[in-house]
């Protein structure tokens, strides 16, 4: 099979590396995989660069320096949004070397890199099957990443609370529309990692009657695995003999992570901690927070922390996760996240929000926590629970099971493999 993957980047953020991931899985079973990025950052070379449209780059720039455009135009928090689907690349610039040279297409998060009109080009071109695995689902919307509790998306959007519109034929219904008319009819499939996203496609207005799989994003499991955890912390320089509590987010103040739900709930332990009857006190605890930003949030956080930055190096994330006690998700919009399954790789459970992708993975009170959506009093009894004096060896084990079963890159590049060799046979 020779496959060829379109992503922004190549491993520059959760998504990319999930996909760079894939590619890489593909490559080690014998597949014939190549990655065509926007930003390419590393040394691979079966992942080739794809230059911008020059107007599109230049252009993109111009717009973006644009105060008034930044404070009137786009939406708010506008990383959470998509208002742009114009061609971004010269899609003839590999059309000549790739005719006849491709089995299947695998579309991974492509904001910025590929629009509606270059996909439909994309399949005109090359005549095969299309994958598209989500990592968000801006895919589905007129524009957003995540909805934020809107079900715009399964009825065509418009009156989008994101654009702050009240009108039914806003850009959100544009948009989709514009989505509609080009990629209707094209044989996609889609893959979603967690039940979260799966749900989303079924709901979609776009896409109701595509075809979805469900398949896990392939993670590196000999990277991410279990290690002496006070070798992990001292490699660290962090103490030996503390109840560390571990959490992150490229953008801490990114309202979808829930950091404001994680501080009520931190606050609600220390509380807690201040009675009588635990097997821990408040300055027994240390936080360890990886991520950009945080300012205000972080100072009235009710315990010590060392604040770790933005990890960018994959072995020395793998370190904290094995330096930590637990790890906790706050998410509460979420596709993922990736550090859920990379956490329990690591052999350390995980307190999280009932969403996303904690449910699929996290067995509750066996392998971490599954509080109620949204609610930091149930998150801050996840935090106590699994941190009151409980031998965690046991989840420790049964959290590497879990992922290991379900992150395995080996097995899931088999299962698209596999998924490919069906959709042909059925003419897909």
């Amino acid at each position: 099979m020779r496959m060829l993957h379109f992503s922004t980047n190549d491993i520059e953020g959760g998504a990319a590396r999930a996909a760079h991931m894939l590619h890489q899985s593909l490559c080690y079973a014998g597949v014939s995989s190549r990655m065509l990025v926007r930003r390419k950052q590393s040394n691979d070379e079966t992942v080739r660069e794809i230059h911008l449209l020059p107007w599109y780059s230049s252009g993109g720039r111009l717009i973006w320096r644009n105060r008034f455009f930044r404070r009137h135009l786009l939406p708010k928090p506008s990383y959470t949004f998509n208002l742009n689907t114009a061609p971004c690349i010269d899609m003839r610039k590999f059309n000549d070397s790739t005719r006849g040279n491709v089995d299947a297409v695998c579309l991974h998060w492509i904001t910025n890199f590929l629009g509606p009109e270059s996909i439909r080009d994309l399949y005109h071109h090359l005549r095969c099957p299309i994958f598209w695995v989500l990592m968000d689902i801006e895919p589905l919307t007129g524009g957003c990443h995540y909805s934020f509790g809107c079900n715009g998306f399964a009825r065509r959007c418009g009156r989008c609370p994101q654009l702050g519109s009240s009108r039914e034929k806003d850009r959100s219904r544009t948009l989709w529309e514009k989505k509609w008319a080009l990629l209707q009819g094209l044989p996609i499939t889609f893959v979603a990692p967690t039940g979260w996203v799966e749900r989303r496609i079924r709901e979609s207005s776009l896409y109701s009657g595509h075809r979805v799989f469900r398949i896990p994003l392939p993670i590196d499991t000999s990277l991410f695995r279990p290690e002496d955890q006070v070798t992990a912390r001292d490699a660290l320089g962090v103490p030996r003999d503390r109840k560390m509590i571990f959490f992150g987010s490229a953008k801490l103040e990114d309202p979808r992570k829930g950091m404001n739900h994680l501080r009520d709930a931190l606050l609600a332990l220390a509380a807690r901690l201040e009675r009588a009857g635990s097997a821990f006190r408040a300055e027994d605890v240390l936080l360890l927070v990886a991520g950009e930003s945080g300012g205000n949030l972080l100072d009235s956080l009710p315990f010590r922390r060392i604040e770790l930055g933005y990890i960018r190096e994959e072995h020395r994330l793998a370190t904290v996760y094995q330096a930590a006690d637990i790890f906790v998700c706050p998410s509460i919009e979420d596709a993922g996240p990736m550090m859920i399954p990379e956490s329990m790789l690591c052999g350390t459970p995980v307190v999280a929000f009932d969403t996303g992708g904690a449910p699929d993975l996290i067995r509750h009170r066996e392998t971490g926590y599954i509080a109620r959506y949204a609610d930091s009093c149930d998150l801050a009894e996840g935090l106590f629970e699994m941190l009151d004096g409980r031998d965690l060896r046991p989840a420790r084990s049964r959290a590497r099971e879990d992922a290991l079963r379900l992150h395995n890159p080996p097995a899931i590049a088999e299962r698209y493999a596999s998924l490919r060799d069906e959709l042909a046979e059925g003419g897909r």
